[in-house]
């Protein structure tokens, strides 16, 4: 079967840059190919392993048509873990965010939204806020191709910023010197979108590892 391991090596090959299948669905598809061979050689002695191989390869069908496949049935947890960390960040930019209270006569107070918050930080020089922003924009190519490359890093340093929105906005200060600080849902949610985009990248880079070692060359 060398020439067969030769043919599905290459397959993977071209699998592996031109769709979105993950290493872990290439291997379930690869054991589908394999027996689909077995029987297929079976049914015909005369066949080739190379020839058998073609047949069913060809019966799989379209890449284009098992990404799709694979992405509706591995989908459930990961994206909507990510889907759902996207659609907290983008309501954060709607909600009051931050609230300061100046208790100098006269008293004032000022509410601010996500967006407010973020407008204030990009022309103000609040790169750590910007940059932050800008760290879930690289979440997206996995939002809408299903592609992860270096997903456990990402997974690990998104979810970690979201801690450490959370932790900042818990040290904002709480009063003295006639100035307080309070964080609102908004800000609560901003950090909450980046722990559940960083689990939802944490599972979908758990399926690029594959399950089956790759078979030496003959």
């Amino acid at each position: 079967m060398c020439e067969l391991d030769r043919e599905i090596r290459r397959w993977r090959r071209q699998e592996m840059r031109r769709s979105s299948l993950s290493p872990r669905e290439l291997d379930e598809l690869e054991d589908h190919l394999r027996a689909r061979v077995e029987l297929e050689l079976e049914l015909d002695a005369r066949l080739t392993p190379a020839r058998a191989f073609a047949i069913a390869r060809d019966g799989l069908g379209e890449t284009s048509v098992l990404s799709r496949e694979f992405a509706r049935a591995g989908a459930v947890r990961w994206r909507r873990a990510l889907g759902y960390g996207w659609a907290l960040f983008a309501l954060s930019f709607l909600l009051p965010a931050l609230r300061f209270e100046f208790t100098h006569e006269p008293v004032q107070v000022l509410s601010l939204t996500g967006y407010e918050v973020f407008w204030a930080a990009v022309t103000e020089g609040g790169f750590r806020h910007a940059l932050c922003n800008l760290a879930m924009l690289l979440t997206l190519p996995a939002l809408w191709r299903g592609r992860v490359r270096g997903g456990r890093w990402l997974a690990g340093g998104i979810g970690l910023m979201g801690l450490y929105l959370l932790a900042t906005g818990l040290s904002l200060p709480r009063g003295g010197g006639g100035f307080s600080a309070s964080l609102q849902v908004g800000y609560l949610v901003w950090a909450a979108s980046f722990v559940c985009a960083a689990v939802g990248l944490w599972l979908r880079a758990r399926e690029w590892v594959p399950t089956t070692a790759e078979r030496p060359e003959a």
